[in-house]
C-alpha cells in the first residue's frame, strides 16, 4: 500500500511494516525516486511519526507560531489520508 502525503512524503507498507518514504529526485524513466526514512509497526505510528518530524524541523521560533505548525500538519495529514470517493453516473 502507497498513501501518498505531498510531493516530497509517502507512507508505504509491506508485509513486514510502515515506512516513512522521502522523496529524492528522479530515476532514467523520469519516476521520482523514493528513499525509507524511518519504519514503524502500525499505520498509526508511522502517522503520527511523520507529524512529529514534520513538527521537529519546522521553522517555528515562538508558541504561536509552534501551534500554527501544528494546525497546518494535521490539515495537511488529514487531507492527505481521508478516502476520496467520486460517483460517475
Amino acid at each position: 500500500m502507497i498513501l501518498p502525503i505531498d510531493d516530497k512524503w509517502r507512507i508505504k507498507s509491506d508485509a513486514y511494516c510502515w515506512a516513512i518514504q522521502k522523496r529524492h529526485g528522479v530515476n532514467k524513466l523520469g519516476e521520482p525516486k523514493w528513499d525509507g526514512y524511518r519504519y514503524y509497526s502500525t499505520l498509526g505510528s508511522a502517522v503520527h511519526g511523520l507529524a512529529e518530524l514534520e513538527l521537529m524541523t519546522s521553522d517555528a521560533t515562538t508558541l504561536d507560531e509552534a501551534l500554527n505548525a501544528v494546525r497546518d500538519v494535521s490539515e495537511r495529514l488529514s487531507m492527505a489520508l481521508t478516502p476520496h470517493v467520486e460517483i460517475i453516473e
